[in-house]
């Protein structure tokens, strides 16, 4: 835009023509949605930028972490006695 000849101000083209707005909406849409969209989603509140779309892989990711049917893992049923009670508690 320097390099414009300074005697053809009809010729100098709108800054906003040159800017690619589909990379910077898209740049934009993708933080909204790192900041905003997932979190809240994963907190179970609405989409609060509705024009901001949720990722695709989103919807599987918050019905595993909600599935009532998940299955236990049993390492969390069985828990390793400490050895010093148990011991005093044989001895007694």
């Amino acid at each position: 835009i320097k390099e414009m000849p300074p005697g053809a101000p009809d010729s100098m083209p709108d800054v906003r023509d040159l800017v690619d707005w589909d990379y910077y909406t898209t740049r934009l849409g993708s933080a909204i949605q790192k900041i905003i969209t997932i979190p809240a989603a994963l907190q179970k509140v609405p989409n609060p930028v509705p024009r901001v779309k949720h990722p695709d892989w989103l919807g599987r990711v918050v019905r595993e972490r909600n599935d009532t049917f998940k299955q236990l893992d049993l390492g969390n049923m069985f828990h390793k006695a400490n050895l010093q009670v148990a011991s005093a508690k044989a001895a007694a």
